[in-house]
């Protein structure tokens, strides 16, 4: 039995290698930017005040690409240009999937295969707005002015999160 989970234990060190290793002052540092910069992002939405409980549910998203910002700083994935673009197409792509799709089973999928397709002609992959696109579809959102609130404002608070965590790992640096 020893013999079997030890096998299973190093199959799964194969197939997910150990994460790089970060001091406790890094990880700190994330955790704070990002619950900083969900933070901004929910009280925009609450003084805003014009969403649903199910629109609301965008802010996952938000989240997810916050965590990112401050995890991979460095990465074209998670650029403040990327992160406006490919968060607009998805909004965009999703509207025009609950307007024409009254089935949220088939508009799902193609809101999903609408947005991968659009970021890769666009040359903006930003992977967070994939699930922008499934939640908006989710929530039946059509109206566009949903792609300037909350979707281009809180990708402006995740831009500004973006310059000043780079503008912090730059100034830490020397």
């Amino acid at each position: 039995m020893k013999n079997i989970f030890n096998k299973l234990i190093n199959f799964f060190h194969q197939i997910a290698p150990p994460q790089d290793q970060y001091s406790w002052f890094d990880r700190l540092l994330v955790s704070i930017g990002v619950g900083l910069t969900i933070f901004a992002i929910a009280l925009l939405n609450l003084l805003w005040g014009d969403m649903t409980q199910d629109e609301n549910m965008v802010t996952a998203v938000f989240g997810v690409s916050a965590l990112c910002i401050f995890l991979f700083p460095n990465s074209k994935f998670f650029s403040p240009l990327t992160l406006i673009e490919a968060n607009l197409l998805a909004s965009c792509v999703a509207f025009i999937c609950v307007y024409l799709i009254s089935s949220i089973s088939v508009g799902i999928p193609v809101a999903v295969i609408g947005t991968i397709v659009g970021m890769y002609l666009l040359g903006c992959m930003h992977p967070p707005a994939v699930f922008l696109s499934i939640f908006i579809v989710m929530a039946g959102t059509n109206s566009y002015d949903f792609a300037w609130h909350p979707v281009l404002v809180d990708s402006l608070v995740l831009v500004l999160a973006s310059f000043l965590n780079k503008a912090l790992i730059k100034r830490s640096l020397g």
